[in-house]
């Protein structure tokens, strides 16, 4: 199948290279000509696009001369305008409808329910919080408007690899609070496996959740990985509060697309 990754950066590099393992012809977009370079180097068609460049030039041509379409450009600081990102996003989906992309899989997150609490499946009202939160739920609906049966929605928790986790970050920081709030987190190499799989049995048409299986609290994780890591434990605020936190379930993603996690636990991640 002729796939185009838009953003093969941490998570589309190393999916765009899987993908081609299995037989598909991939066409990666990066932003700088000398990204660009590199991915040809390692054997990755690859185009310069950035969201928001004109969709009607002959250098595009390649990218909308596909089967299916993966957006992996979630809006973050480096966008210059949230309502430009999300004009700019649905600019790029009408256009590939147009040009007669079949599929398009767009990368979601579980931010998209923002403080609900308890136990959050597939078919949970979304209530986000955040403006990116926001524009996720808009990018979605406008995913799915457009192609409806052949659309799907993967929602991620936070993503984990062995060069990022997020106990790192939390090194030695000190006064966390939402300590008694629980994780939810998924490896990227699962992300990997769950896409392959919508793509190679046509799950498309789809809303899925992707997380690990187990969600001890922040505290108790983000200190027991900083020991095994061998960093500087975070120190949280006291909360001896009980109060639910949100717990994201893939059960049904994970029996759609008959796959078993390889990290089923947040421990499995260290």
């Amino acid at each position: 199948m002729k796939i185009a990754i838009i953003g093969a950066g941490w998570l589309g590099l190393p999916l765009a290279q899987a993908l081609t393992k299995s037989g598909h012809a991939i066409v990666a977009t990066k932003r700088s000509g000398t990204e660009v370079n590199k991915l040809q180097e390692i054997g990755i068609s690859a185009i310069q696009y950035e969201l928001g460049d004109n969709l009607d030039t002959q250098q595009l041509t390649q990218l909308f001369n596909t089967q299916t379409l993966i957006l992996n450009i979630p809006p973050g600081r480096k966008s210059p305008s949230l309502d430009t990102f999300s004009q700019n996003m649905r600019a790029l989906l009408s256009t590939a409808k147009y040009k007669g992309i079949q599929n398009v899989l767009f990368i979601s997150t579980t931010a998209v329910y923002g403080n609900t609490k308890g136990t959050i499946y597939e078919y949970t009202p979304v209530a986000p919080q955040t403006q990116s939160g926001k524009i996720h739920v808009e990018i979605e609906n406008c995913v799915r408007s457009l192609f409806q049966q052949n659309a799907c929605i993967l929602r991620l928790g936070g993503l984990v690899s062995p060069d990022r986790h997020p106990a790192r970050s939390l090194s030695a920081r000190k006064q966390i609070e939402n300590g008694q709030q629980r994780v939810n987190l998924v490896h990227r190499e699962d992300v990997i496996r769950a896409i392959e799989k919508i793509i190679n049995s046509n799950k498309f048409g789809q809303t899925y959740h992707l997380c690990s299986l187990e969600h001890p609290t922040r505290q108790q994780y983000y200190t027991d990985a900083a020991t095994a890591m061998k960093l500087a434990p975070p120190e949280f605020v006291e909360d001896l509060s009980l109060s639910s936190s949100k717990c994201i379930n893939s059960e049904f993603t994970l029996n759609a697309l008959e796959m078993a996690l390889t990290y089923p636990s947040p421990y499995d991640m260290f």
